[in-house]
């Protein structure tokens, strides 16, 4: 018997076995998963690949995925479908990523705070109620994201480059990044059909770089990122009588020492103690596939 987590993120999918007892088999690595991204086959042949590293599908008990873009309910669908496929008849639960990561980073009530190329906050009280706040998509959310942090550089760039912005710092790291010093540069990059929001968030290292440099623009751009963090961490805290419960970090921006993490920690202090996380998302979808019942 086998126990399955899987952690289905926007670039690559991972997933850990566990055997009878708990106990860790393997990791294992493979493409995207977010299913509004890579489309429907690409998605079909994505889950036959993972469920067949799994073993025989008719020896694990049982699964649980955590993954992006679960909100379309065709992803529950087709991952029903392809369980049935390959002859799984265990129990199995499909729940969004941030879910996942909250089981990985502790144990009890809490919060967890991430911020990658978007951003999300989610909680869990003692009496299993969850909440959740932000993660609306770049275009409409994401406030303290690596999207948002890599937009406002780009934009103080701009500022400084017709004179609205007297500190050109910002603006000659954004040129030696995209290799160019020439005032089309920032616009061709920003409006390329093949710039996505990846893209943009890469430029968050450039606020990164100069605050710790003590540049107050790149400061003035975290700072205001950390208010962001903390509106949403404060959201889900009230709704679910959190006060004083751990709050997580997590999430590409967050997971190391910066100046950003720094920033979060500072602003979130008043609201709970603010941790590292004990273990990962993919710990987190293996610990509640074990504890399915």
């Amino acid at each position: 018997m086998v126990i399955a987590g899987i952690d289905g993120g926007g670039t690559h999918t991972r997933l850990e076995l566990r055997d009878e007892e708990n106990r860790l088999l393997s990791r294992t690595e493979f493409g995207p998963f977010n299913l509004n991204a890579i489309g429907e086959a690409a998605f079909r042949r994505l889950l036959r690949q993972v469920l067949a590293a799994c073993g025989d599908m008719a020896d694990c008990a049982r699964l649980c995925v955590g993954g992006a873009g679960i909100s379309n309910p065709a992803v529950g669908a087709i991952l029903g479908q392809e369980l049935e496929r390959a002859g799984f008849s265990g129990m199995w639960k499909l729940c969004g990523d941030q879910e996942i990561a909250l089981r990985g980073a502790m144990d009890g009530p809490g919060i967890a705070v991430i911020a990658g190329t978007g951003s999300i906050c989610f909680g869990k009280n003692q009496a299993g109620q969850t909440a959740r706040s932000g993660g609306f998509g770049h275009l409409i959310d994401d406030g303290g994201s690596g999207y948002a942090l890599g937009r406002d550089v780009l934009s103080t760039a701009v500022q400084a480059l017709d004179g609205r912005c007297p500190d050109t710092a910002i603006l000659e790291r954004v040129y030696h990044r995209l290799g160019r010093e020439d005032p089309g540069a920032i616009v061709s990059f920003v409006y390329d059909e093949k710039t996505d929001k990846a893209a943009i968030a890469r430029f968050s290292s450039v606020a990164l770089e100069l605050a710790e440099e003590g540049n107050p623009k790149a400061q003035a751009i975290l700072s205001r990122g950390a208010g962001e963090l903390y509106a949403l961490a404060a959201a889900v805290q009230l709704r679910l009588g959190l006060e004083g419960r751990p709050i997580a970090l997590l999430g590409g921006l967050l997971s190391g020492e910066n100046p950003y993490r720094r920033a979060v920690a500072r602003n979130l202090s008043g609201l709970g103690t603010v941790i590292y996380p004990a273990h990962d998302a993919l710990w987190g979808a293996a610990q509640m596939a074990w504890e399915l019942c």
